[in-house]
């Protein structure tokens, strides 16, 4: 009893002074002098009818009213100063607390109480008081040491969005907006915790008190659109290829219907046989095409809709500098349909149509030049795009002062084997990953360095082509004599989507949230700036000029799905983009989060247990509302006392 007596403290105690006027109650009571009179009665009979009281008996009363009146005043007085039992453990120290709710798309699954975000947002505001300075965080949205009913709206009306922190981001944010005092640090982390995300308990740090909660949704089947993606059939037709992803669905089939311009242009079933199924359909013969792919009868509004854009096609500008028997294979591969194929001589050259090209091409040379490297140099820093096929012969220093990959040859005979099926010239090229591929053999190559990216290897671990700086690079001579890869069916989708790389606007849809550069055939003014519109939505994206394209570039927005056309100033062009969330929020698989814990990282099962136990450890319990329920009970004893007391 000690002990607890010892633990209460108060929220005001400056209000406990009040408990020195009880003494004047006391001194009256104390220092009161009665003196009893006699009254003389003449009628006998009726003094008999009074009922005696003695005087020890009246002090007795008078003494038990006088305890309960101060002890009802004594509670009042506690109750006012707000009489608290605190942790000892943590009596020194403040608590603070920071609260991350992921609102990415998948949060917007249906929970057993309703929408998974919304039904944590609402946990968090019915168990916090709304003058109570809280700081929450989301993926695009910071409340830093706010009080709560100040921001109650926004918290209730989060936007979803398709972009998630890394968890070690999440953890590292944290920190930042925690303080820099000495407090006990609590960081409660809201999720589904997909498994698009890589977690591991090394991610958070030790000294915060982590907490983990996840919230999942009833069911974890889904049915999604992967992608979308034009085939050409040949050189008039196009055919529409669609994947749709099944996940722990027992359904069959699906019905999906395909919009141009809000026309309805063909409708069907896809058969739901495996967990990625292709649909085909033959599309109108127009230029210009902009499809809305709608899955009918799914509940998820978020993946049920996907957007893809066909822009008329631009011839685009290759030139091949080099042997003309050696660039044979390129006018193959270029078709005069879809590009304008030149060639020159290396002793021919004409400098003056470099920056028309959208792609230029060093077959097999063995010596650079001065003003060739001078110019080309220009050429790539504005933009344009450099595909080197090296000869047997090069000279490697000359060739490093244009791009510093080459090392000494290797006439050690070895094949192609690897390919970066993820790189973006392979995108939509292959449907699974080949591992029968008759793999074309290389004679003589060089190992390649300082490089971006590596696009295709060979059997002994050295690159066969890679990306630097807007340039691409083979390791090795492509003629017959020296490597059959001219001859294997990697030839052409390799080539032909570099080129088609060059111009930036080849893609049917980009991904809202990533980076995205994509080019406009287009020529503006001097003062002229184009933007992107769709409905009420409108955005200047970052933009730069060069001769008749423009390229922009978008990270932030858009923020919502669809087709955006393209407006020259105030002028709407023909020319349109699509973007679509990234189906990287359709998975529905989770982590378990058991396996993680720590001393300081823990897995709650709920948020609003977790916000009770923190407060629980600062304060035990608010005993105010104890001392008004002993006060009424003293008033009721006190007037107990007053009727049956004799």
């Amino acid at each position: 009893m000690i002990y607890l007596i010892l633990m209460i403290q108060f929220n005001n105690p400056k209000i406990l002074y009040v408990l020195f006027a009880l003494l004047i109650p006391i001194l009256v009571h104390l220092f009161q002098l009665r003196k009893f009179q006699k009254t003389e009665f003449t009628n006998v009979k009726f003094l008999k009818e009074i009922s005696l009281q003695t005087r020890k008996s009246s002090q007795i009363k008078k003494w038990l009213i006088l305890l309960t009146r101060l002890s009802i005043l004594t509670c009042i007085i506690l109750a006012f100063s707000e009489p608290i039992i605190k942790n000892t453990e943590n009596l020194n120290l403040e608590k603070e607390v920071i609260i991350y709710f992921d609102n990415s798309i998948s949060t917007k699954e249906k929970g057993p109480k309703g929408e998974l975000l919304k039904t944590s947002i609402k946990d968090f505001i019915y168990n916090t008081l709304d003058d109570k300075k809280v700081t929450v965080f989301t993926n695009n949205y910071v409340f830093k040491n706010r009080q709560l009913s100040a921001i109650k709206n926004d918290l209730i009306n989060l936007n979803y969005t398709n972009y998630q922190l890394d968890y070690n981001i999440i953890s590292l944010k944290a920190e930042q907006l925690f303080s820099n005092t000495k407090t006990l640090k609590n960081l409660i982390i809201v999720s589904d915790f997909q498994k698009n995300k890589e977690i591991d308990s090394f991610f958070f740090n030790e000294k915060i008190k982590t907490s983990l909660i996840q919230t999942l949704p009833v069911s974890n089947s889904n049915i999604s659109i992967d992608t979308a993606y034009f085939v050409k059939k040949n050189i008039i037709d196009n055919e529409l290829k669609v994947v749709i992803n099944k996940q722990n669905s027992v359904l069959k089939n699906i019905p999906i219907a395909i919009y141009n311009n809000d026309t309805l242009i063909s409708k069907s079933n896809v058969k739901l046989d495996a967990a990625k199924n292709v649909m085909l359909f033959d599309l109108p013969r127009k230029k210009q095409l902009n499809l809305k792919i709608v899955l009918v009868g799914t509940s998820n509004t978020s993946e049920k809709e996907f957007f893809i854009t066909k822009n008329s096609d631009k011839k685009l500008n290759i030139l091949a500098i080099g042997n003309k028997n050696l660039n044979n294979y390129l006018f193959k591969i270029y078709d005069k349909n879809e590009f304008n194929f030149k060639q020159q001589l290396p002793n021919e050259i004409v400098y003056s149509i470099f920056q028309k090209q959208n792609l230029i091409i060093f077959n097999e040379l063995d010596n650079l030049s001065v003003p060739l490297k001078k110019n080309i140099l220009k050429y790539t820093r504005d933009g344009g795009t450099l595909l080197i096929v090296p000869s047997e012969n090069i000279t490697i220093k000359n060739y490093n002062k244009l791009l510093n990959v080459f090392n000494n040859i290797n006439e050690n005979e070895t094949r192609l084997t690897k390919i970066n099926f993820t790189h973006p010239i392979y995108k939509n090229v292959f449907e699974k990953k080949v591992e029968n591929f008759q793999y074309p053999f290389i004679k003589k190559y060089y190992p390649l360095k300082n490089y971006e990216s590596r696009i295709l290897s060979l059997e002994n671990g050295n690159p066969l082509l890679v990306y630097a700086s807007n340039m691409y690079a083979f390791s090795a001579a492509l003629n017959s004599k020296n490597s059959n890869f001219k001859q294997s069916p990697l030839i052409v989708p390799t080539l032909y989507n570099i080129a088609k790389n060059t111009f930036k606007n080849n893609i049917s849809y980009y991904t809202i949230g990533h980076k995205n550069n994509i080019d406009f055939d287009l020529k503006l003014k001097q003062d002229e700036v184009i933007s992107l519109s769709k409905n009420n939505i409108n955005f200047i994206p970052k933009q730069k000029i060069k001769d008749n394209v423009v390229s922009i570039e978008t990270i932030n927005n858009p923020k919502k799905p669809g087709i955006y056309n393209i407006y020259k100033k105030d002028k709407k062009t023909n020319l349109f983009v699509a973007y679509n969330y990234s189906n990287d929020e359709s998975l529905r698989e989770y982590h378990s989060l058991e396996k993680l814990k720590t001393n300081n990282l823990e897995i709650e099962n709920s948020l609003t247990d977790k916000l009770t136990e923190i407060n629980s450890e600062v304060q035990i319990g608010a005993l105010w509302k104890w001392f008004i329920i002993f006060a009424l009970l003293l008033l009721i004893v006190e007037l107990l006392i007053l009727k049956f007391f004799k």
